[in-house]
């Protein structure tokens, strides 16, 4: 006995379920139940959907619509006029008369609905907006129907998704110039410190050997500062970067700063404590404080070539301190400010660093609870400041 072909089976019941379809659609007898079941569909359909007449003028809405809009009253928005509503304006506008179907994506701004309808919402929504003729079977138009979506939640995902991907591809090519950069920043003290180890074992001169001891322990601090750096930003990175408060003098750390850091300021220039600094009492981590100045105070000196390097604070208010580190140096771009702070940025390639620096000062500020940033003028010097909570 022969068995069904496969398709002859799938156009059985393919038959079978049409049947069933006629059947339950016969089963609206009157004009009544076809109303009903498009009233269903009208006020639960996941769309705004408005109805206008032939002239134009809203004749009904659903819920969802209502939702929309920020319309609590179907009332308040019945009777207003399609072909003048602000949004659409009149290029849109002649579309919709013109064309059977028409379709829009554009933002759709409450501020100029005032007047037009009452809404409780306000600023703007991303529309995609499709608005078809409706005719009578003898071809004149007797309406409109307008399906609207707020595409504001995709179009912010789309945004913050860009975003994301350009600082993604960023971060992509800033590490690989910091991989190259690390690489020659390291191989530079490495080779010094090789070089001139070699040169001291050989000579016998005292003068000379001295000469290359202090070479060798400028590239030894060097490298050591660059190998800190990289610690410090893999802690941050994997969330790990202790923060220990206690009480200490502002004063003191400055003055101590200033002692430590005097040897790396260029021939000219003065580095100082800035005069008549307030008295008062700091609940912070002093040495990440005193990692942060110093970071800025060796900036500093790579871009004063003449003039003073001065640290100081003073009291916004009683809560918080205002620390400053403010050199006579060539200034920063206004363009390239904010960028300073970024990781593994450098605005000048042939000054020695990792590009680190100010990115690990700005980690441990937030981390401090503070903020950081930088006011500089081009010629005229730069100022970088931070501001820490008392206690």
């Amino acid at each position: 006995m022969a068995t069904p072909h496969t398709d002859d089976i799938a156009r059985l019941r393919r038959l079978a379920l049409q049947e069933e379809a006629i059947r339950w659609k016969q089963t609206f007898t009157s004009r009544e139940d076809e109303e009903t079941l498009f009233k269903n569909i009208f006020d639960n359909i996941p769309v705004g959907v408005e109805i206008y007449n032939e002239a134009g003028i809203l004749v009904d809405v659903n819920a969802e619509d209502m939702a929309m809009f920020g319309v609590e009253d179907k009332q308040e928005m019945l009777g207003i006029d399609l072909l003048h509503n602000p949004n659409i304006g009149p290029e849109r506008t002649r579309i919709i008369m013109s064309q059977d179907e028409s379709r829009f994506h554009f933002d759709y701004s409450f501020d100029l609905t005032r007047g037009y309808y009452s809404s409780h919402r306000t600023g703007t929504i991303n529309l995609i907006t499709k608005i078809r003729k409706l005719f009578h079977s003898d071809g004149q138009c007797i309406g409109y129907v307008m399906i609207n979506l707020n595409n504001t939640a995709n179009r912010e995902r789309e945004r913050e998704l860009t975003i994301a991907k350009e600082r993604a591809e960023r971060a992509d090519t800033l590490k690989s110039a910091f991989i190259a950069n690390m690489s020659h920043e390291i191989r530079t003290p490495l080779n010094a410190i090789v070089g001139f180890s070699t040169l001291m074992a050989e000579t016998d001169n005292r003068e000379e050997r001295q000469m290359y001891q202090e070479i060798i322990d400028q590239n030894n601090t060097q490298l050591l500062k660059l190998i800190d750096d990289v610690l410090d930003l893999a802690r941050i990175e994997s969330g790990t970067f202790a923060i220990d408060k206690h009480p200490f003098d502002p004063v003191g750390l400055c003055n101590d700063i200033v002692v430590s850091m005097s040897i790396k300021v260029q021939p000219g220039v003065e580095l100082r404590v800035a005069d008549n600094l307030p008295e008062c009492t700091l609940c912070s981590d002093r040495s990440r404080v005193s990692q942060v100045l110093s970071n800025l105070v060796g900036n500093a000196t790579k871009f004063t070539s003449q003039g003073s390097i001065t640290i100081g604070f003073e009291l916004e208010d009683q809560t918080h301190v205002h620390f400053y580190v403010a050199d006579t140096g060539k200034g920063i771009p206004k363009e390239k400010q904010e960028a300073v702070f970024e990781r593994f940025v450098k605005l000048d390639s042939f000054i020695p660093g990792s590009g680190l620096g100010l990115s690990i000062s700005q980690s441990i500020v937030d981390e401090l609870g503070g903020t950081i940033g930088v006011e500089s003028q081009v010629g005229q010097g730069s100022t970088f400041w931070f501001t820490l909570p008392l206690g």
